[in-house]
């Protein structure tokens, strides 16, 4: 029955190159020179674990599209628990599967949109992963706050960025009442018919300083821009996709 399953999960193309038990990785539909990107994903999880969570043993994380369940597989060796948020059916059983075959028992999955979702205090978590998320959705203040909400302690934000930081001041109600600008968004078309994509055809995609400042509002006290080298995924190295460690 095993070995069904195994094989089952090595005839099927995945978004992800999982390792498998038998020592091979799954098959990616992803082109060579994209599927790098996982790997400097995967080493900043890393990374913030070791320095700033440290033993997470009997901590508790939420995966915010939760996909395949790729990271939340690397969430799930480090904490005791971890909780998978995804809006698709097939992705959920996707991971599933996977999870199941690689034995990572302490991993749960949910359907939900979470450009609708409500806080549920019942969900809230010490870590809360935000990975490829807030630049596939129409309403991104909404998927950060409710992720701030969940987070008791730490949250970590991947995501591509509109690629200039704004700022400045902007009327408000008579030339002589300013407010200050904290960033922008830029509006974008999105796929919702696709893996990828998001549940509507809009995306609004933060520039880094609204990123930040959200995060700030909603009551990170430590943020750090995480800062990549010359051997990670090309986006990255550039700026034009950042990842960004929050702490309360």
């Amino acid at each position: 029955m095993a070995s069904n399953a195994l094989q089952a999960v090595k005839d099927r193309k995945w978004f992800y190159e999982f390792e498998l038990p038998d020592g091979t990785r799954t098959e990616t539909d992803i082109p060579p020179a994209v599927v790098k990107i996982h790997d400097s994903r995967l080493g900043k999880l890393r990374e913030v674990i070791e320095k700033y969570v440290g033993d997470a043993k009997g901590l508790t994380a939420v995966d915010f599209a939760s996909h395949e369940g790729f990271f939340a597989t690397e969430l799930s060796k480090h904490f005791r628990s971890v909780h998978g948020l995804e809006i698709r059916d097939d992705s959920i059983a996707a991971a599933r599967q996977i999870t199941s075959v690689l034995g990572r028992s302490n991993i749960t999955f949910q359907q939900a949109d979470l450009q609708k979702m409500e806080f549920d205090p019942a969900l809230r978590a010490d870590f809360v992963l935000v990975y490829g998320l807030l630049y596939h959705v129409e309403n991104p203040i909404h998927v950060m706050r409710l992720a701030s909400q969940l987070s008791r302690k730490h949250i970590l934000v991947e995501t591509q960025v509109f690629p200039f930081d704004i700022s400045g001041l902007i009327e408000d109600g008579h030339y002589e009442w300013q407010r200050q600008v904290e960033g922008v968004f830029s509006v974008s078309v999105d796929y919702a018919a696709r893996r990828e994509g998001g549940s509507t055809d809009i995306a609004m995609i933060p520039s880094l300083n609204t990123l930040v400042f959200l995060l700030k509002n909603f009551g990170f006290k430590t943020i750090e821009v995480m800062k990549f080298d010359v051997h990670e995924y090309e986006q990255f190295r550039r700026g034009s996709r950042v990842v960004v460690y929050g702490q309360k």
